[in-house]
């Protein structure tokens, strides 16, 4: 359900429902209908924002994390790549 909330709310920052930090509130009832729609899970704005905030939040901590020197990412297993070295640092 985490890929279909993502693109749901890409669809909408591509309609311009996000003009500053947060969506406006025809992108909260686009993201709550579109939602049901492909789920049948019926969110409020409220459960979608926490959602949001945190999706915001792992965001942040994966871009610090592979910015770093010596880490990368590998799509193909989906997981960090990074030297023996960096995480015997790390732990």
């Amino acid at each position: 359900m985490l890929h279909i909330f993502c693109d749901i709310c890409i669809k909408a920052i591509d309609m311009g429902m996000r003009p500053n930090t947060h969506f406006d509130k025809m992108g909260w009832k686009f993201l709550i209908t579109s939602f049901k729609e492909q789920t049948s899970h019926a969110f409020t704005k409220t459960q979608l924002q926490n959602k949001w905030d945190g999706c915001k939040k792992d965001w942040r901590i994966w871009n610090k994390l592979v910015s770093e020197t010596g880490v990368g990412w590998n799509s193909e297993l989906g997981t960090i790549s990074a030297s023996d070295e960096w995480w015997k640092q790390k732990i």
